[in-house]
């Protein structure tokens, strides 16, 4: 569902979180470039875990 209203779900400015939002990757709106992630998505934690988890293994091995 997407809404009318472009700050809706940024705190700060910086952070989006948004559960009503299915997009993973958000398009900062203000800084003219880059992307973030939406918090508010259970895919965006579940990816982030993974990619921890792949650190810490890559950090103990080497």
């Amino acid at each position: 569902m997407k809404s009318n209203n472009r700050d809706e779900g940024w705190l700060t400015g910086r952070l989006y979180f948004n559960r009503n939002d299915k997009r993973v990757i958000i398009k900062k709106p203000r800084s003219g470039f880059g992307y973030t992630m939406n918090l508010g998505n259970m895919w965006t934690w579940i990816f982030n875990l993974i990619f921890i988890i792949i650190i810490v293994i890559l950090v103990r091995v080497l």
